[in-house]
């Protein structure tokens, strides 16, 4: 009897050393009750550039635009080109540009800055000091009927061009310059030969050179127009029977 009962003091004694050993190590486990979880992951920072976006895409890129006729372009004269006429010019050569116009190839042989009027002083105007821009042309009907010239108007713009100040010069004559708009003055096509005003009818094929058209860029000064270029000025060919122009840069022509 008495044996029987040792023996279950013995396992009693024996279970409860393991209860208390598992308690141990169960508490060892859990770090008295503190959390074990691994440090929280920190996001690295992006360049500001970045920010926002997700790590590893480029950062978003801004395009400024620049050169002819963009805003700020190189030649200085404006800033912004929206409300200015676009030229639609081809380059038929290192010396010249053409436009095509109801048919009529429009070609600048050259366009010279000129401190005097010279020129044109034989057809009655008096030899002047001044700012004049000669620009020569040469014109081929390609079309494929006759075309009567004095149906083109021809045109210059500029942003440095005060077209108010041509009438108190030269009134109601248009040769050297005439009020078109603010900025736009028209000239008389010429012949260099007798210095006339044109007035060919062409015929089909016809090509006519030794034509040109001299505009006064400074009528009420014998000083330079300082703000004038070639690089901010279009020639433009009006056509009057249909109301449709082309335009040509001059920038590129030397003196």
């Amino acid at each position: 009897m008495v044996t029987r009962m040792a023996l279950k003091r013995k396992a009693l004694a024996a279970s409860l050393a393991l209860l208390a050993v598992m308690a141990a190590l169960t508490a060892a486990s859990c770090g008295n009750g503190s959390s074990s979880r691994p440090e929280t992951e920190t996001s690295s920072k992006l360049p500001p550039a970045m920010a926002g976006s997700e790590s590893g895409s480029a950062p978003a890129t801004t395009t400024t635009a620049t050169g002819e006729g963009a805003s700020g372009s190189g030649n200085g004269l404006y800033s912004d080109t929206s409300s200015s006429p676009q030229s639609s010019s081809s380059t038929t050569g290192s010396a010249s540009k053409t436009v095509t116009l109801s048919g009529v190839e429009f070609t600048v042989v050259a366009a010279k800055r000129q401190s005097n009027n010279k020129l044109v002083a034989s057809s009655g105007q008096r030899q002047v000091e001044g700012d004049f821009l000669e620009v020569e042309l040469s014109i081929r009907n390609a079309s494929g009927s006759l075309v009567d010239l004095s149906r083109f108007s021809y045109r210059l713009w500029n942003p440095c061009i005060e077209a108010s100040k041509y009438d108190d010069y030269y009134g109601n004559t248009t040769t050297f310059g005439g009020y078109v708009s603010a900025n736009i003055i028209s000239a008389a096509l010429l012949d260099y030969s007798t210095l006339q005003k044109v007035a060919y009818t062409l015929r089909i094929g016809e090509e006519v050179d030794d034509v040109f058209l001299f505009f006064d860029l400074n009528p009420l000064s014998v000083s330079k127009n300082e703000g004038f270029t070639k690089e901010g000025s279009n020639l433009i060919v009006y056509d009057a029977e249909t109301g449709s122009k082309a335009e040509v840069n001059l920038a590129g022509f030397g003196d």
